[in-house]
């Protein structure tokens, strides 16, 4: 059934006088009671309310049929009202309404408010006087409390609608019907229209979220393409999105879109584990996505990925999994949001730059054309240009492919390209704090990646030694030798990762041995790697030049330098 023809059942209920039952059924959380609830305002504001009072009762956690005239009673509002929470004011109206019929005896309890809940058991009846000619909706039908069964609700709603002339609507979930064989029995009789609410995933979206923001825009286009047509999850997902959204106002558009993107991926998987991709697959996604598959995949996995690839989620990132946290959670960290997001928006203005790494991997994934060395040769030349922005999965998915495709010497030399250019960065070597490290299969890829770790694992040593020999003034054999054989990009390392008074005296004891006596050929050694070091520092830019020419390094054709 269309949400347009529910609609317009809906209004034509709550616009006519008539006594009647309307039932508005429909599986878990699509959004029946907000869609409801929508209709009811809608009708509100335009003047379309027939009768001239409103009560909204929950069937769960009632226990009795007292209880629940009482509930109708003490819910009842003005239509007028409608979107007003019921409080002591509208109970003491009610109950006003219930004194004048009972006289001067009505006194009484209107002095026991707001204690008069106390004696709902007694007094239920009583209460119920009240409730006449008003639009009574009752939710979770399928949820009331033990002592309270389905033939006494429908029996209620029966003389709501013929002694009390109420129109009602019934809301329920009727694939959680615990004796649907009883409710049908007595449904029959009773309900005059049934609707069965069932919206298609583009109906929710446009239910659920508005579209005065960019942000609310780009998560109902999520939604719509995942498939997502549950309004309550949708709603979850929204809270996330607004959560996070100023958190990202500095940054570029495309890190919002894609956190966005990923919130709503995520609130599905979490929410609705039943129709969504698990967590864990989609943490595994890079590895797939640029690389081979590790295991023969199944029916299921096959359908997530052809969603995925038209949802254009290539993988996970270590900002995705401060999102996820941030879900799981109830709040994001500030600090690791801008930490992450800054990272992605510059890996972002990279792309914009030069996006020809991704533009070969999609060439792969894009068709089934003979055109193996075309995609390779795109992968290959783009990879020298889009090094410092290749993660390391994508590194070893990249390598392995060429590898099983017969260009194991460019493998290897692509391998060698990103230990040279990315070697500053101490964090990136270190497998062991790297969230996706179980991804990085490629057994080349791992030992590079040790193997550079070591080296500045022997530059934390030589760090030690240098700032000891500097404090000491003095030194042992055993500290020539660890210096004289620490490789340049050791010294690169240290010099670049220190500043200040340690920086000052670490340079101080490298270049001592140019000038005193006797000095070893190992000594000397200390001194040229050192400069070497400085060397490659001044050719990086004018002003480093400038400094380095300082310690008596001249470097040319990084312009005047005096």
């Amino acid at each position: 059934m269309s949400i347009e023809l529910v609609e317009t059942e809906i209004r034509k209920f709550l616009s006519t006088p008539e006594s009647d039952v309307i039932c508005l059924s429909g599986r878990w959380g699509v959004g029946k009671t907000f869609a409801w609830n929508r209709y009811l305002r809608g009708a509100q504001s335009k003047g379309k309310i027939a009768l001239k009072r409103y009560s909204y009762v929950s069937l769960f956690g009632i226990d009795s049929l007292a209880e629940l005239k009482y509930s109708i009673f003490e819910n009842s509002v003005r239509s007028s009202d409608i979107g007003v929470e019921p409080s002591l004011e509208t109970l003491q109206s009610n109950t006003v309404a219930v004194a004048e019929r009972l006289g001067r005896k009505g006194l009484w309890f209107i002095q026991q408010l707001p204690r008069v809940k106390n004696y709902v058991g007694g007094l239920g009846p009583v209460w119920f006087l009240s409730v006449k000619e008003t639009i009574v909706c009752i939710d979770d039908i399928e949820r009331p409390g033990r002592n309270l069964s389905v033939r006494d609700v429908l029996g209620l709603v029966s003389t709501l609608k013929e002694q009390k002339k109420c129109k009602v609507a019934l809301i329920l979930n009727d694939e959680a019907l615990e004796d649907e064989a009883e409710f049908r029995k007595y449904y029959e009789k009773v309900v005059d229209t049934s609707l069965t609410f069932a919206p298609s995933p583009e109906e929710c979206a446009r239910i659920a979220l508005s579209d005065d923001t960019k942000s609310r825009k780009l998560l109902a286009e999520n939604c719509v393409t995942l498939g997502i047509s549950n309004i309550r999850l949708i709603k979850k997902i929204e809270r996330s999105v607004l959560g996070i959204e100023s958190m990202l106002a500095q940054f570029d558009e495309q890190v919002l879109r894609q956190t966005i993107q990923s919130l709503t991926l995520f609130g599905w998987s979490i929410y609705e584990p039943s129709s969504a991709p698990p967590l864990d697959y989609l943490k595994a996604r890079g590895a797939a996505y640029f690389g081979i598959a590790k295991k023969a995949v199944s029916e299921r996995e096959a359908a997530w990925n052809a969603l995925l690839s038209v949802y254009e989620f290539s993988g996970t990132d270590e900002l995705d999994l401060v999102l996820l946290d941030g879900i799981q959670n109830g709040f994001f960290d500030p600090s690791l949001v801008q930490k992450h997001a800054s990272a992605l928006n510059d890996k972002i203005k990279a792309t914009k730059l030069d996006r020809s790494f991704l533009d070969a991997w999609e060439m792969y994934h894009d068709s089934f054309e003979d055109n193996q060395d075309e995609v390779l040769d795109a992968m290959y030349q783009s990879f020298f240009k889009a090094v410092r922005y290749i993660t390391p999965v994508n590194m070893s998915s990249t390598v392995s492919m060429f590898k099983a495709l017969g260009r194991s010497e460019q493998a290897a030399e692509m391998i060698r390209h990103y230990v040279t250019s990315r070697g500053e960065n101490r964090e990136l070597f270190d497998l062991r704090n790297y969230p996706f490290s179980s991804d990085v299969t490629d057994p080349d890829v791992v030992q590079a990646f040790q193997d550079k770790y070591t080296t500045f694992r022997n530059a934390g040593n030589a760090t030690t030694t240098l700032l000891r020999m500097a404090h000491s003034n003095g030194w042992n054999p055993e500290d020539i030798t660890t210096l004289c054989t620490l490789p340049v990009d050791d010294y690169y390392q240290i010099f670049k990762s220190h500043r200040g008074d340690d920086l000052r005296k670490i340079i101080k004891v490298c270049l001592q041995f140019d000038v005193i006596g006797n000095a070893t050929p190992d000594m000397k050694e200390i001194s040229k790697r050192a400069k070497d070091a400085l060397k490659r520092i001044g050719q990086e830019s004018a002003i480093n030049a400038r400094r380095v020419k300082y310690y008596g390094v001249e470097v040319k054709g990084t312009g005047p330098t005096v």
